[in-house]
């Protein structure tokens, strides 16, 4: 529970409180690792720094044995002047002007004492020395730690000398006192802790000052987006001088504005278009239904006006037909059934259906499908042909000539044309034919049976290949639109 309640705590803290807290926690691991390299380092060189010491004490003793044999007043002098000088500061690396006291004893074969400094005996009797080496040439050096918490460090050899005129092995014993150096590193340790609380407090405040000073620019661009509404699309936040990364945030959310403020103005011509289609056809059921209310009419004035309003039922049906299409062709899960077609049996079954019309205005209809094979939905690809042919003969005058071309591109997409020798298209308007509900001039049509969404079919329909439509005039006059697939391997 407690662990669930810090984690929520955590969740509702700011962004420069969670980063203030990673760098203290970092800081912390930092400064812990380096504060304990440093402290085992300065404890290392410690010891060698003593365990160098005694043995140099040891050595030099060695060495004055063998060459005098005096156990009388001079030699305890000397080892008065030892101690007493071991009592002074000296230059050590670590610790300089710090006094360590340096006993010294020495026994001979038997374990008897011979000599030892002034202040050898007040020392604990629980203190054991290390047993000396059978060869004179090697020291052994120990560390005890007593009860009353204080660390000595003891060594042992064994010496040759000349003892009233015979050859006489002596054991020496020294005995370096650590406390100086136990006070040394427990103030090391306090100093650390301090350097420690202190880094990590000062890395949190830090952090946070940072954080906060960083984030400026995040709450000036969240103040600026909170400004912009459903009213306010063409407002821009990126027109400012902000630091790299918010700039690639502020660029983003300026192209998504561009979308929705495209998409809204899409959607407002949209629903404007629709309004005005289903107006016509409304008004005009409702005018002829009004006109034959307006008086006793025969059967036969009946019928003509119940034909006329089917006419106009179906154009609704129709519309209402291809916006369902049409919203269930944007659905990214659709889902068609491509497979390979002839391209010239489309063009058969496609052109059978409009020869009478074509017939009917006088115009000439062929093809040259050149043995392409696509691949591709069927009942898809006929609707795209269809309504490519019908705009083709809506547009085209009496004895003009529409044309069915397919051929294999050279990254193996297949391309089919579609071309008129109509009136074409003024070039302004040629980006927006595809728009839903969009019409050049009513003035050309040569009937008000289109929906003017059949363009808008065609691009859907070839997104959903993922292929593309595009439309261009012909010199010297008509259109060609042309249906790119993508290719696809047998």
């Amino acid at each position: 529970m407690c662990l669930s309640g810090m984690n929520k705590s955590l969740t509702r803290l700011s962004l420069a409180g969670k980063l203030a807290i990673h760098y203290a926690i970092t800081t912390f691991a930092v400064l812990v690792i380096a504060s304990g390299i440093l402290y085992w380092s300065v404890l290392d060189h410690l010891e060698r720094e003593h365990q160098n010491l005694l043995t140099s004490k040891i050595t030099d003793l060695k060495k004055y044995f063998n060459t005098s044999s005096n156990f009388g007043e001079e030699l305890q002098e000397l080892i008065d002047i030892e101690h007493h000088h071991s009592q002074m500061p000296h230059s050590s690396a670590i610790h300089p002007g710090v006094p360590h006291h340096v006993f010294v004893r020495i026994l001979n074969a038997q374990g008897e004492l011979l000599l030892q400094s002034g202040m050898m005996q007040p020392l604990p009797k629980t203190l054991k020395f290390p047993a000396a080496n059978d060869f004179e040439e090697n020291i052994a050096v120990i560390k005890q730690k007593l009860t009353n918490n204080h660390q000595y460090l003891l060594g042992s050899a064994w010496a040759q000398t000349n003892y009233q005129e015979q050859a006489k092995k002596i054991l020496l014993q020294c005995m370096l006192e650590l406390a100086p150096d136990e006070t040394l590193l427990s103030e090391y340790q306090h100093t650390l802790f301090g350097v420690l609380a202190f880094g990590v407090f000062a890395s949190a405040l830090a952090g946070f000052w940072i954080t906060r000073r960083g984030l400026q620019p995040l709450h000036q661009i969240t103040n600026a987006i909170q400004t912009i509404n459903a009213q306010q699309l063409n407002e821009r936040v990126g027109s400012k001088n902000w630091p790299h990364e918010i700039a690639l945030l502020a660029d983003s959310f300026d192209q998504m504005l561009a979308r929705l403020d495209q998409s809204f103005g899409q959607l407002s011509r949209f629903s404007a278009d629709l309004a005005h289609e289903l107006r016509t056809p409304i008004n005009n059921l409702m005018g002829e239904t009004e006109v034959a209310l307006s008086r006793e009419r025969n059967t036969e004035e009946y019928c003509q006006i119940l034909e006329s309003n089917i006419e106009e039922c179906s154009r609704i049906a129709r519309m209402i037909d291809e916006l369902l299409f049409l919203a269930r062709a944007e659905d990214p899960k659709t889902e068609i059934n491509c497979q390979y077609l002839s391209v010239e049996n489309e063009f058969r079954a496609v052109l059978a259906f409009y020869e009478s019309i074509a017939a009917e205005h006088h115009l000439e209809i062929n093809y040259q499908a050149n043995q392409i094979v696509v691949y591709a939905d069927q009942r898809l690809l006929r609707r795209v042909l269809t309504n490519l042919v019908s705009n083709a003969i809506r547009y085209t005058p009496e004895a003009g000539l529409v044309t069915l071309f397919a051929e294999t591109m050279p990254n193996h997409s297949i391309k089919i044309s579609v071309s008129d020798n109509g009136i074409g298209i003024p070039q302004d308007q040629l980006p927006h034919i595809f728009d839903r509900f969009y019409r050049v001039d009513k003035s050309r049509h040569r009937d008000t049976q289109g929906t003017g969404l059949g363009l808008a079919i065609v691009k859907s329909i070839m997104h959903l290949h993922g292929g593309t439509v595009l439309a261009r005039n012909r010199q010297p006059h008509g259109t060609l639109l042309e249906l790119i697939f993508p290719s696809s391997e047998k």
